[in-house]
């Protein structure tokens, strides 16, 4: 059910006034409402008494935001996990593994290589040409995982990498548990 913001409050009278900041709204619902439109769409409110309206509006045009997006604001939105798996396809280059789009962000849980071929391969984990923990060594015909931190999130402009330091690409599965998170 979509809950619009520009809809007009009764007034004690039973009439109904749009205040300018309802106005400015009046087309966005809280599924697209972003918290930068809350500190840009009103501009400077003095606090005299003609303002009183647009400020009781702005308070709840904001809780309301507040209500729908900041259950996951910065945490784990559940029922978005997910294991992603990603054929290398050239081990020479660090080669993306996990893209979000978007505004996407995913927090990663695991990332792991399954060496299907009869040779050691050793690798490195990076987020967007940045290493972020130490090479990972995986024997033939074996699995591994990296090494991470519980803070590794990456989004649209940070893709998850893997560089093949020695192995076969086409040897090389590699697996990510990630969960996405609410911005």
């Amino acid at each position: 059910m979509e809950n619009r913001i520009g809809e007009p409050e009764p007034k004690e009278e039973g009439v109904a006034s749009v205040t300018e900041i309802r106005n400015q709204l009046k087309s966005q619902d809280l599924d697209t409402l972003e918290a930068t439109s809350l500190s840009t769409v009103g501009g400077r409110v003095f606090p005299d008494a003609a303002a009183v309206p647009s400020l009781r509006d702005l308070v709840s045009v904001a809780d309301a935001w507040r209500a729908t997006h900041v259950t996951a604001y910065g945490g784990c939105i559940g029922g978005t996990d997910s294991v992603t798996n990603h054929q290398m396809q050239d081990g020479a280059t660090d080669e993306t593994v996990l893209l979000p789009t978007g505004k996407q962000l995913h927090q990663i849980q695991a990332v792991s290589i399954v060496n299907s071929g009869p040779q050691p391969m050793t690798a490195h984990l990076l987020v967007n040409g940045v290493i972020v923990g130490p090479i990972l060594d995986v024997n033939p015909t074996e699995s591994a995982g990296f090494t991470i931190s519980n803070s590794l999130t990456v989004g649209a402009s940070t893709p998850l990498q893997v560089n093949l330091v020695t192995g076969t690409a086409a040897d090389a599965l590699v697996k990510i548990a990630s969960v996405l998170v609410g911005v």
